[in-house]
């Protein structure tokens, strides 16, 4: 068998764990048997651990894949250079030489063609960047999984679902979860609402806790964790602001005199999130607010009529809201 690497790139990490399912099963066909899978998360993988991971002599078994996920060499940006040259040496001469009965698979989130490994990649790998699905083929798949669970939901159910912009992994898993609750029950468009504002409220707490608090250096960490999840720019913008319009009616309730309970019946909030924006009311007013949105607003027209990097806009806008 001849070596062969591949680079499979995209957002959509249920898309790539398909492709890479397709490669082993393709491979299983044609050898003798099932290679043995070395699967690495490789986050702060080093180049000397690269370097052991790809050595290889088919001794005990025929053929083996090597699967390398989403080394933080293969993204861009100065902090890195370091990390991308001392792999990029390895790989060099990884590709100089023959390794028979072993393939390479490394993904990444992104094509960042400016990082020197992933030029390498596109000269000596196969490149597969699988296609997102279309809404229409999403819910086919929406209720193929459903059907697989024995799980009900109602039309609107399964639309809100299909257009809540959340990737495949989180689905299914919102699938299992939803047909614990529902048991034999359908489930309906409010169950559904439940789960997904929930889940987005969480994902991005440390972030907006942290700029309601001023915390710089915690709204960065909270940034680049967000960012390394695959977390998209816009969606962190449209939370952040979500966050500051909810403030907004909080501090404007009080300034009428509600209570939590009735602030949490005249805006429809959950009662945790008004716990805690009227804890961090007392550090803001009017004017403060209204210099957050014009903020926010001015990185909103930046990532749509600017050409620049949205990770220098992110930051820009967390340095600027917290200062």
């Amino acid at each position: 068998m001849p070596n062969e690497t591949f680079f499979i790139w995209g957002a959509e990490g249920y898309l790539i764990a398909t492709a890479i399912s397709s490669i082993i099963s393709d491979l299983a066909s044609k050898g003798d048997g099932d290679p043995e899978v070395i699967t690495v998360e490789a986050d702060e993988m080093s180049s000397l651990e690269l370097g052991q991971t790809l050595e290889f002599s088919p001794l005990f078994v025929s053929s083996r894949v090597v699967v390398v996920k989403n080394p933080a060499w293969l993204g861009k940006g100065s902090r890195q250079s370091r990390k991308i040259n001392e792999s990029l040496k390895v790989l060099e001469d990884y590709f100089g030489r023959e390794h028979p009965g072993q393939v390479l698979i490394l993904t990444a989130p992104d094509n960042n063609t400016s990082n020197p490994i992933i030029k390498l990649l596109h000269k000596k790998a196969q490149v597969i960047n699988p296609r997102p699905l279309s809404l229409p083929e999403l819910e086919i798949w929406c209720k193929g999984e459903l059907q697989r669970r024995g799980l009900n939901m109602e039309p609107a159910a399964v639309q809100r679902m299909v257009n809540s912009g959340q990737d495949m992994y989180y689905l299914l898993n919102l699938m299992d979860k939803l047909a614990l609750l529902a048991g034999s029950k359908t489930v309906t468009v409010q169950a559904v609402e439940e789960q997904l504002d929930l889940r987005q409220e969480i994902k991005v707490f440390k972030l907006t806790d942290a700029l309601l608090a001023r915390n710089l250096r915690g709204a960065l960490t909270a940034f680049y964790q967000l960012q390394e999840q695959g977390e998209h720019h816009l969606l962190l913008l449209h939370m952040i602001t979500r966050q500051y319009f909810v403030l907004g009616q909080v501090i404007s309730c009080q300034s009428a005199g509600m209570n939590r309970s009735m602030i949490a019946s005249e805006t429809g909030q959950k009662d945790f999130m008004i716990k805690k924006m009227v804890e961090k009311a007392p550090g803001f007013d009017p004017a403060k607010i209204r210099s957050g949105f014009e903020k926010l607003l001015a990185a909103d027209v930046s990532f749509k009529s600017e050409s620049k990097d949205p990770q220098i806009i992110m930051e820009a806008l967390l340095v600027e809201m917290c200062s």
